[in-house]
């Protein structure tokens, strides 16, 4: 059966037109407005763990995350061809050039905006994958082995190093407390912020799209992941821009610490073991152990 069929007889739409793009169908209904249908290869409590997420960010007045479509049936999302699938609102833009000032100051005041009510989340039971928050140690641990069980990468002493700060920092009762403090409040992260999930609508508004990795987790690891992927190894630009998250969410001192210990984390490098990316890439991308004392210097004003 046709993806449309499936979707006009189990959702309150008439379709004019399906578009495949990416991993995704754009759905163009004949009342003339823009759906999105996505499947999901995950379980179903899962899957009801994204969809309660997306309710309850609509629920809480933010208005700049997906919407659901309802089935017929009044639920969340439908299963086609053994898979879940959700049919939400298509936001009309593009993505975010960060090259533009001004585009990721937005980037940075939703990220602030969304972190205000991503706490909260009224679930009965969360699944085992989706609960996160405690292991943010262990996940550390797992990246340093990452890191040293790649071969051909030349010296990663430094690397080791900046593992050593993380893991030192992240088991500091300022740290745990900000963990704790996450863990109570039932606080939840995107998991991916950046721009390929980030739409920039024609009000110049940004939305958050795909919430396939929205899990139970420290906050600071969405603030952490965008900086990482956007000033890697640039410790004054991050600070910068970690305050302006902090004028419009402030952030608590054990906040800082979390963030602080996270930063030290060398995401870019796992990144690109993690994408396969060759021996040779890896170390053109690898900064100078300069670079890194410096990082590592201008990181500290913040504690």
């Amino acid at each position: 059966m046709s993806i449309t069929r499936d979707i006009e007889e189990t959702f309150p739409v008439t379709i004019r037109k399906t578009t495949r793009i990416r991993d995704v169908y754009r759905v163009l209904t004949v009342k003339g407005r823009l759906l999105c249908s996505k499947s999901y290869d995950i379980p179903e409590p899962e899957m009801h763990f994204i969809a309660r997420v997306m309710m309850h960010l609509a629920e809480a007045g933010f208005h700049y995350g997906p919407r659901i479509i309802q089935t017929k049936s009044q639920a969340q999302w439908a299963i086609r061809k053994g898979k879940p699938y959700m049919i939400t609102n298509w936001v009309r833009g593009r993505s975010p050039n960060f090259k533009e000032r001004s585009e990721w100051k937005k980037a940075i005041r939703t990220l602030a905006e969304f972190h205000q009510h991503a706490e909260g989340i009224a679930l009965d039971e969360i699944p085992a994958g989706r609960d996160r928050v405690v292991f943010l140690p262990n996940m550390i641990e797992h990246y340093r082995a990452t890191i040293s069980d790649h071969k051909g990468i030349g010296d990663i002493s430094a690397f080791l190093s900046l593992f050593d700060i993380a893991t030192s920092y992240i088991n500091q009762p300022k740290s745990l407390e900000a963990i704790d403090h996450e863990k109570s409040v039932r606080a939840f992260a995107h998991g991916d912020y950046n721009y390929p999930n980030l739409v920039l609508d024609r009000k110049d508004a940004i939305h958050l799209i795909d919430f396939e990795n929205a899990s139970l987790q420290a906050r600071m690891t969405d603030l952490a992941h965008i900086l990482h992927r956007n000033h890697a190894w640039n410790g004054e630009d991050m600070l910068r821009w970690i305050e302006y998250y902090d004028r419009i969410r402030p952030l608590s001192n054990e906040d800082r610490h979390l963030l602080y210990a996270v930063l030290h984390v060398p995401n870019p490098l796992v990144r690109a073991i993690r994408l396969n990316k060759s021996n040779k890439t890896i170390e053109n991308e690898i900064p100078q152990t300069t670079t890194i004392d410096q990082y590592v210097t201008a990181l500290r004003i913040m504690i």
